[in-house]
């Protein structure tokens, strides 16, 4: 049986087996980011103790790197090798990053220096590491998406898939570590990020054949690279993306997106310890049960708003949606409030989460309408800088906030152990700063994108007719 076959609806091109293993990609982007992002700084700022401005600084020069790795990745992705013809642009690419970045996690934990330079050059050192390998698929990945899934009810299903696994990755990869670490007990937490490297190496096994180009993608692939003999520079490309307002305001609203979710997972230690004052990591676990089942909840929701009003209109809805609800973090004390308010968060983004993948192919179709030409792979790079930019953000802000309004590392846990302007510090980074980046999308998909269901619609018809 090929994968065209099977018992999915002839309206889509590939079986609901394809759909299912493509979507894992979700699990395995966000299975590690939320572990990342809610553990590393806490991890290293807490636990080992690293100075707070020394944390911030290491994510300062991952930011660096990050702005170099991510855009040359990309291009490279986009050239033709001698695997290309045998295995496509995409395949290769992901399988070599996919199955390496699992374990550099694990290395970053287990940290194996306990003076300040030693930690200090480890986290740099790792945490660069993670980000070239993470983002070798993740560029392939996701640049696969707009080529091999054509039709936009496909492209829908695949987006909703992927959502799935995305929140069940960034609900397990919150919910697994509070079950095993124990604070102020480093040996714990290696333990935790051993079991995270083993669940992340199974899923990318299970996420290969979604990611396999058939014979029909191929041979569309080396179709436009001989059109493509002489390919733009990075300098171009960038300057057609830079100048497209369209994949701006995408880029954007997504890294709105990006920072809310690292910002609120981040907290999430901090939010227990001091705003709830439990030594109990458990609870993480409830905070992050509530966020997961109402994401899930949304899913049929906003897909079906998708598929009805255009991704534009759903993207608008959910960003400003979202912006409220953030209100509540500014004065609930309580697990039950908190459970509640996170819940609501995660029916609102439950928007971007279900879109952000068909939005992201309405804009490469526009891009190659107007060029002629398919360089996914640079704007995935792009698109991807964007995303990692937003750990920047929050390991900055939280050094920042944290040694301006007094925070002390290893404090005893209590909700008085921290003073008021420690606790709002702590408030902010939770809600505030969240808020802010989602009215910014809502105002960009209102006033800047111009993307909406007529316009994507002419735009899947024109490269069905030439063949792009």
């Amino acid at each position: 049986m090929t994968e065209k076959e099977g018992n999915q609806p002839k309206k889509f091109k590939y079986s609901n087996k394809i759909h299912i293993s493509y979507g894992l990609g979700g699990f395995l982007d966000n299975f590690f980011i939320a572990a990342f992002t809610v553990r590393v700084f806490d991890y290293y700022q807490n636990e080992l103790l690293l100075a707070t401005a020394l944390v911030g600084i290491a994510f300062v020069i991952f930011g660096v790197w990050n702005a170099i790795n991510d855009p040359i990745l990309g291009v490279l992705s986009d050239r033709k090798f001698r695997f290309t013809k045998k295995w496509g642009r995409r395949f290769p690419w992901f399988t070599i990053g996919a199955l390496s970045y699992t374990f550099i996690y694990f290395l970053i934990i287990v940290a194996p220096f306990r003076d300040q330079f030693g930690m200090f050059i480890w986290l740099i050192i790792t945490i660069c590491a993670f980000e070239l390998l993470f983002s070798l698929w993740q560029i392939n990945w996701l640049s696969l998406f707009p080529d091999k899934f054509r039709e936009p009810k496909e492209r829908t299903r695949v987006g909703a898939w992927t959502t799935i696994w995305g929140v069940i990755g960034i609900a397990l990869g919150v919910l697994i570590p509070p079950l095993i670490i124990e604070y102020g007990n480093v040996t714990t937490h290696i333990l935790a990020a051993i079991v995270v490297t083993f669940i992340g190496f199974i899923m990318v096994l299970f996420a290969l054949p979604g990611m396999r180009e058939d014979e029909d993608v191929i041979a569309r692939q080396l179709k436009v690279l001989e059109r493509q003999k002489e390919k733009d520079s990075f300098i171009d490309i960038t300057k057609t993306v830079v100048k497209d307002k369209n994949f701006m305001a995408y880029v954007l609203t997504y890294l709105g997106h990006q920072v809310l979710t690292v910002m609120m997972l981040a907290s999430l230690p901090y939010w227990n310890k001091y705003i709830l004052g439990s030594p109990d990591p458990d609870l993480e676990t409830i905070m992050s049960a509530g966020f997961l089942v109402a994401v899930l909840a949304s899913v049929p929701f906003w897909a079906y708003i998708g598929k009805k009003y255009g991704n534009k209109k759903a993207y608008m809805m959910g960003t400003l949606l979202t912006t409220f609800l953030f209100m509540p973090f500014f004065f609930i004390n309580d697990l039950i409030g908190t459970t509640i308010a996170v819940a609501l968060i995660g029916f609102g983004i439950g928007a971007i989460w279900v879109l952000m993948y068909p939005g992201f192919s309405d804009v490469i179709d526009d891009i190659v309408v107007k060029t002629g030409k398919r360089e996914e792979g640079s704007y995935t790079g792009i698109r991807t800088f964007f995303g990692r930019l937003s750990i920047v953000i929050q390991a900055v802000s939280f050094a920042l906030i944290h040694l301006a309004t007094g925070y002390r590392p290893g404090a005893e846990i209590g909700a008085t152990s921290q003073t008021p302007l420690a606790q709002f510090g702590i408030r902010f980074l939770m809600a505030g700063i969240p808020m802010i980046f989602y009215f910014i999308g809502f105002l960009l998909m209102w006033r800047v994108y111009k993307l909406d269901k007529v316009a994507v619609d002419a735009n899947v018809k024109l490269l069905q007719e030439k063949v792009l």
